[in-house]
């Protein structure tokens, strides 16, 4: 039950630091199909319809990507993707930190993991908050130098031809 509750607000932050990790490896089309197996288990707990759906179009999009698109525009949607796991990974945390603080009995997943655990939901909250900003700050630091050499080729290349 902890690894549930925790799963939801850390997957983001610590999937956007392994695909770096496969970015800087040099390995676009691997973390293409990296995300398409975790598409795969997540339809494992996906209890709606629409939930499926999405999952399968992601899914069936990236496999064809990875079929039939360049090697440039994988990599481009691998750099996309992995910018979108690091930059959204904060948001969820900091949108239930927003909803606790309305409600007068909070029923949150923090608040969940605080009577599993008995640490504070806040301590919970601040955890999840580090940890996926971290996150963000680190994976940040690592494509940076990679997205400037690329804009320095590109560059090159333009004002080669």
């Amino acid at each position: 039950m902890v690894i549930m509750l925790l799963a939801g607000y850390l997957a983001p932050a610590l999937v956007g630091l392994a695909a770096v990790g496969l970015l800087l490896a040099g390995h676009s089309l691997g973390l293409l199909w990296f995300l398409v197996i975790i598409l795969g288990l997540m339809l494992i707990k996906i209890r709606n319809l629409y939930g499926v759906v999405v999952i399968i179009g992601c899914a069936a999009g990236l496999l064809a990507i990875s079929w039939y698109a360049s090697a440039a525009a994988q990599s481009g949607l691998a750099y996309l993707i992995t910018w979108i796991l690091l930059l959204a990974a904060p948001k969820p945390v900091l949108e239930l930190i927003r909803q606790r603080r309305r409600q007068r009995t909070p029923q949150s997943d923090a608040d969940q993991l605080s009577r599993l655990s008995n640490v504070p939901a806040g301590l919970w909250l601040t955890g999840f908050l580090v940890i996926n900003s971290v996150g963000l700050l680190v994976g940040a630091g690592l494509l940076l130098p990679a997205l400037a050499d690329l804009a320095v080729n590109l560059v090159a290349r333009l004002t080669a031809a």
